[in-house]
């Protein structure tokens, strides 16, 4: 069954001027903020282990489980060496943190007194989350009893009063494929009522949004729905976060994700399921998001010209290997999401060492738009961005 969600429109026509093509505390920097703040650390993409690697459901492509960034480094940090890689942080530069995984963020009863207190220290935290609790009041009442938490609504309204943004994850408006994706049947209808209860507390009044879908991996499956997702959530101010399949976690799985691919194009394996879109699929679905974006005056071809082609299409070119880490739970650190090469351990160094040899700053830079080498020549064709750019130059200049 196909549900759209009854979300008011903000955006029925074109954008206003001014409107900002970004989203809050994920780790996007524009130009005038990476040279006002050139060598600081801005943004830690963080994990909160222990208890908070629990997820009560089981992603097929979740890309932080399974992870070889996790098969080294001992027990997971403590929330007192948590605290002390933030120290370090803040030393150093700290902004924002994004939080993807390893678990669900929201199923950890110390979350919403993490968020608070980074609130406190003026430091904005974005997360991503399949919204289970945000739209359920069993579970928001279970993982938040001693913050008085009586609903899901309730919950959402206390978070919109701190420094944070939620990523949204949605694949797709058909239940029967969006409750496959999480191996839950009767999660979408979930999902639906976190995106109510976000918008009703106000994360979608502000430009930029506090609020996006994050519509990542688009497979084989989802494909006929990303680019209506995509619109969908830009006429109703919630920024849309679209995404090939990453190449760590389950997405680098032998069985089911990008090396399967790979084995299926050379004719190893021919019973594995290909789940990967195609390349002619992909600039299809960039080409399509790039024009929607123009002839709504979201962008300009010159705008998008000088920024170049990002590798989340329509939105703002990721930069964090400019000026963020990924502190994994076991105090293993790597350039981002995408990487699964450890470029030290705070447990064995200082956050500021690891900082000023990072690996991935190198291959950063000095640009500002770093597309994602973890993907580019993999999941993102080598001439993907060039391709696309000729098809909007054609169109129209």
């Amino acid at each position: 069954m196909r549900i759209i969600p009854e979300i008011p429109l903000k955006v029925p026509t074109k954008f206003q001027e001014g409107f900002q093509n970004t989203f809050p505390y994920w780790g996007f920097f524009s130009q005038e903020q990476l040279e006002a703040n050139g060598g600081k650390l801005l943004m830690l993409d963080l994990d909160i282990g222990g208890a908070g690697r629990y997820c009560s459901l089981d992603c097929p492509d979740c890309f932080r489980k399974d992870n070889v960034v996790d098969d080294s480094g001992g027990k997971d940090l403590s929330d007192r060496e948590l605290t002390k890689v933030i120290d370090e942080a803040c030393d150093l530069g700290l902004q924002s943190i994004k939080i993807c995984g390893v678990g669900e963020p929201t199923e950890n009863s110390r979350f919403l007194h993490f968020v608070q207190c980074m609130t406190e220290r003026d430091i904005g935290v974005a997360v991503f989350t399949k919204g289970q609790v945000l739209g359920d009041d069993e579970k928001a009442r279970t993982f938040n009893k001693r913050d008085g938490i009586g609903s899901a609504e309730e919950l959402c309204k206390a978070f919109y009063d701190l420094k944070v943004s939620f990523m949204l994850g949605f694949h797709s408006f058909d239940t029967e494929i969006q409750d496959r994706k999480v191996q839950h049947k009767g999660y979408t209808l979930i999902r639906n009522r976190a995106l109510e209860n976000l918008v009703q507390a106000g994360f979608t009044v502000s430009n930029p949004p506090r609020l996006a879908f994050c519509n990542a991996p688009v497979v084989r499956e989802t494909y006929a729905d990303a680019f209506d997702i995509y619109v969908y959530a830009r006429k109703r101010n919630i920024y849309p976060i679209t995404a090939v399949e990453m190449t760590s976690g389950k997405q680098l799985g032998f069985e089911t994700g990008f090396w399967a691919y790979i084995r299926s194009l050379f004719g190893f394996g021919s019973y594995v399921r290909r789940v990967d879109i195609t390349k002619r699929q992909k600039v299809k679905l960039w080409t399509k998001i790039y024009s929607w974006n123009i002839e709504h005056g979201l962008q300009t071809l010159k705008q998008i010209r000088e920024e170049g082609i990002s590798c989340l299409p329509g939105g703002h070119p990721c930069n964090q290997l400019r000026a963020g880490l990924y502190v994994t739970a076991k105090g293993n650190v790597i350039g981002c999401p995408g990487f699964t090469n450890i470029q030290g351990n705070v447990r064995q160094q200082s956050l500021r060492e690891i900082w000023e040899r990072s690996s991935s700053r190198v291959i950063a830079a000095e640009r500002f738009n770093t597309g994602c080498p973890p993907k580019e020549g993999k999941t993102i064709p080598a001439d993907l961005y060039t391709i696309v750019l000729q098809n909007l130059e054609e169109k129209y200049s």
